[in-house]
């Protein structure tokens, strides 16, 4: 069998090292796998349609060209039938989705799938939509705000590693983000649970069932600096914004983080790793919720930035996903 026999990879032509030098450099690392290069949405649903018996679907780009795969997928594939297996390679700017299921440098990735025959290891990934996207993470506050800011600090120094590097989105974080927030403030939100059964977890860590929560109940009612939900840990650059993402299958882990910009920069570090138990940090374990904001806040949705929303609702999606486990792979 060929090494590559049965994958289908698509290639973000836009990515941040994306183009036909690296769709070619696939398909000769993978000779019998039908790579694609692709620039629009219409682009990559003509060819999931031709697809047939997929042993695997993979993205080679960033976490807006996962989220660009699932959503094509999803309006590709009837709502009773699965997913095939599906694969992110890293290929964009943060891949938090590809780092937290283990993949590290493309050439890698690459050599683990021709070493591999057969069945792809996979794990079981929850997805939910925000704002009607099908999708592993999406918030309003300082998270969409850090990534519009950091697009437009990489778009004023093109050529510049620095501005494109981990220290580059700390750097637009600290410079852009949060004078920002000194100037405009926290907002105020709402969260309300619009599913069933709600679970939060305690300052060791354990998950508790939360009694007498039901539909329209308010799970918090304050000022809140980042409000969002995922059911991936990683936020790009190994920042794990949410750490418990992967805790409860079928559940999404909102979120909603209340300090100050000068207290939230000091506590960087400890943002960066996950830590737990942290002061003004809450999370819930819902099925579907609604953020309502006092004003208009900044949405990103898969890490990539969407505009301004009042009133943003996340729900859990029937569909789930066996992605590629990297970690299990030789």
């Amino acid at each position: 069998m060929s090494a590559g026999k049965g994958l289908y990879i698509l290639v973000n032509a836009n990515a941040k090292r994306g183009g036909r030098r690296i769709a070619v450099q696939i398909a000769r690392a993978l000779p019998g796998a039908t790579v694609r290069l692709t620039r629009t949405i219409k682009e990559v649903e003509g060819w999931l349609r031709s697809i047939k018996d997929p042993r695997c679907i993979l993205s080679a780009g960033g976490d807006g060209s996962a989220v660009a795969l699932l959503n094509a997928l999803d309006r590709v594939i009837p709502k009773d039938q699965p997913f095939p297996t599906i694969g992110a390679l890293p290929l964009g700017t943060g891949n938090a989705w590809s780092h937290a299921l283990g993949a590290r440098k493309l050439n890698d990735c690459i050599r683990a799938l021709a070493n591999t025959d057969g069945r792809l290891p996979t794990k079981r990934y929850s997805l939910f939509e925000c704002d009607g996207t099908l999708t592993f993470f999406g918030g309003c506050g300082w998270d969409a705000q850090v990534l519009d800011d950091y697009r437009q600090q990489v778009e004023a120094s093109p050529s510049s590693r620095l501005a494109k590097s981990v220290w580059g989105y700390l750097s637009a974080m600290a410079l852009r983000t949060a004078p920002k927030t000194f100037l405009y403030g926290r907002p105020h939100v709402i969260v309300e649970n619009l599913g069933n059964e709600v679970y939060t977890i305690t300052q060791s860590g354990k998950l508790l069932k939360m009694e007498g929560v039901k539909r329209g109940t308010i799970l918090y009612d304050g000022m809140a600096s980042v409000a969002g939900a995922a059911t991936c840990p990683e936020f790009g650059y190994g920042f794990r914004a949410y750490p418990f993402a992967e805790r409860l299958l079928g559940f999404m882990n909102v979120r909603v983080y209340d300090q100050a910009a000068t207290t939230a920069i000091l506590e960087i570090p400890k943002l960066w790793r996950g830590e737990h138990p942290l002061e003004g940090m809450t999370d819930w374990f819902a099925t579907e919720v609604r953020m309502t904001f006092s004003r208009p806040m900044p949405l990103q949705i898969g890490g990539e930035a969407v505009g301004s929303r009042l009133t943003v609702e996340f729900k859990t999606s029937p569909r789930q996903v066996d992605a590629v486990d990297w970690r299990m792979m030789s």
